[in-house]
């Protein structure tokens, strides 16, 4: 890994604040396993996935010099693994509500070591390490459903969103010009693989998303690529461009011969329904009226032998018992376990990481802040149709929450050379 100074650092003054020492190769490659294991899922994937977790959290603990204060003050983290333990006694499936508390509580503290110990460039090599094995493995280990590749994950769906992380990373890590050019032409070929991979997928939705990625990228280099150095002449272009665009809009809408989310549904092959999710947030919208205020609790409502109501969604959507099932919506599936106070809860939090990567691209500007920053925009965006946001041991959750944790570290009154 190359750590060369940053573009927009001016020399530290001391010893900056809430910062370890550098990890060492040991450190680096337990970081890589750890990521590769909350990437994917793989058989007797627990023999690495809970003593590293063990050891992470040993670290925090021993750590706690550094780690606490920056708990506290990244401490809206908690608020929703602490509103799982409230409602343990009232919820369906009190032992599975309990469980995923804590393993959301045990994410949370590894996000703060992992902030606290290694920078954010570290970070985006380890994610573009544990994805490109990811993407390796699945050239060569796949299977084929209708035609489209799967790799080693549970279907093709899975592959294309899997392989957006790797594209961020990749994307990032190229366009790094303080990494070793060596680095960075490998990176080009694990993206090249990438968008293979998701071509071969058959995911018009990942295909988007990663086009996506690159407008992100090269818009936020643009726009805050330099941190509070950015010439203010770009961010005014920005705002020009943006009502000349705001202006046209109405025009060009008004031309379509269709909506405009009827022609994006068309090109993306999908129906109105979006793959009958509208159905199943009907379904969804039934259940939330149930228990409204605290929800069924983790794994309370989809319990197939319990339940008339999953029996008949599972027969709807030709799912065989033994299948995991969610409603395709992190907001639905959030509402209807944890209640609508748990999803008052979850928003404010969600918004909270965003507008810390946001104002933290724009105050120090950077690659590896940037990669947060596509982090952050895609699974927003799959929030509406994926049932993942504050899910513990998800790579997702964790990047965009130690993104938000860097915001306490990286603050604006100290410019680190070092990223």
């Amino acid at each position: 890994m190359a750590y060369a100074s940053a573009e927009t650092f001016s020399p530290p003054i001391g010893r900056p604040p809430h910062t370890l020492k550098r990890a060492n190769a040991i450190q680096n490659l337990l970081i890589v396993l750890w990521f590769l294991v909350t990437f994917t899922t793989f058989p007797r994937d627990e023999l690495l996935l809970y003593p590293l977790a063990g050891y992470f959290f040993l670290s925090f603990l021993l750590d706690r010099q550094v780690t606490f204060p920056l708990m506290v003050k990244c401490w809206p983290l908690l608020l929703f693994p602490l509103w799982q333990i409230v409602t343990v006694p009232f919820v369906e499936v009190p032992a599975e509500a309990l469980r995923s508390a804590i393993l959301l509580l045990l994410t949370v503290t590894l996000a703060v070591l992992l902030a606290a110990r290694f920078t954010p460039r570290q970070i985006v090599l380890a994610v573009l390490a544990a994805s490109g094995v990811c993407a390796i493995l699945s050239l060569f280990i796949t299977s084929y459903h209708d035609g489209a590749m799967t790799g080693i994950f549970a279907h093709k769906n899975m592959l294309g969103a899997k392989m957006l992380l790797l594209v961020s990373a990749s994307v990032c890590t190229m366009l790094d010009r303080h990494i070793r050019r060596g680095l960075r032409i490998f990176a080009a070929a694990l993206l090249g693989l990438a968008f293979m991979l998701i071509l071969a997928s058959h995911s018009a939705t990942a295909l988007v998303l990663a086009l996506g990625i690159f407008c992100v990228t090269l818009g936020a280099n643009f726009v805050a690529g330099q941190g509070a150095r950015t010439p203010p002449d770009r961010i005014a272009f920005v705002f020009l461009f943006a009502g000349v665009l705001g202006a046209a809009a109405p025009v060009i809408l008004s031309s379509l011969p269709g909506s405009p989310f009827a022609l994006l549904l068309e090109s993306l092959g999908k129906s109105s329904t979006l793959t009958g999710r509208t159905q199943l947030w009907s379904y969804a919208e039934d259940v939330i009226r149930q228990r409204p205020y605290i929800g069924f609790g983790e794994r309370g409502f989809w319990r197939y032998s319990d339940n008339d109501l999953v029996r008949e969604i599972f027969a709807e959507f030709h799912k065989n018992p033994n299948q995991i099932f969610s409603f395709h919506n992190s907001f639905y599936e959030i509402a209807v376990h944890q209640g609508l106070i748990g999803l008052a809860i979850a928003l404010p939090v969600a918004l909270w990481s965003i507008v810390r990567i946001i104002t933290l691209v724009f105050r120090h500007g950077g690659m590896p802040f940037i990669f947060f920053l596509t982090v952050v925009v895609v699974e927003t965006i799959r929030a509406m149709v994926e049932s993942e946001m504050m899910k513990p041991l998800l790579l997702a959750n964790i990047l965009i929450w130690i993104g938000a944790i860097y915001a306490s570290k990286y603050p604006a009154r100290h410019r680190q050379r070092r990223r």
